[in-house]
């Protein structure tokens, strides 16, 4: 996970998994450093995802209650391409494991 935008993402991830996460925790597991923790924190924030710190002793990062993030949405395109490339990669053996998204 080299990109800064990919980490931005995965911190999203973690922090929709519930529970206060604390900025050591989320360093640790995106591999930086506990400013960059917080530089990222702020992109989210500048994005509207309602990110909340918690103060204290076993304080950290945590979502808004009751926030999550909308589903993905597709146009009709979109969803047939997603679609297509499904089956191809089924029929080509690219697949790893059974069901996947293209099973379901």
């Amino acid at each position: 996970m080299s990109r800064p935008v990919s980490r931005v993402l995965t911190l999203l991830e973690l922090l929709q998994a519930g529970g206060v996460r604390s900025v050591a925790e989320l360093a640790e597991r995106l591999g930086v450093a506990e400013r960059t923790v917080r530089r990222y924190v702020d992109h989210l924030v500048d994005l509207d995802v309602p990110v909340e710190s918690v103060r204290g002793r076993y304080g950290g990062y945590r979502l808004a209650p009751g926030h999550r993030m909308p589903p993905l949405m597709l146009t009709d395109d979109e969803a047939l391409a997603v679609l297509l490339g499904l089956v191809a990669g089924r029929r080509t053996g690219i697949t790893a494991a059974a069901g996947t998204a293209g099973e379901t």
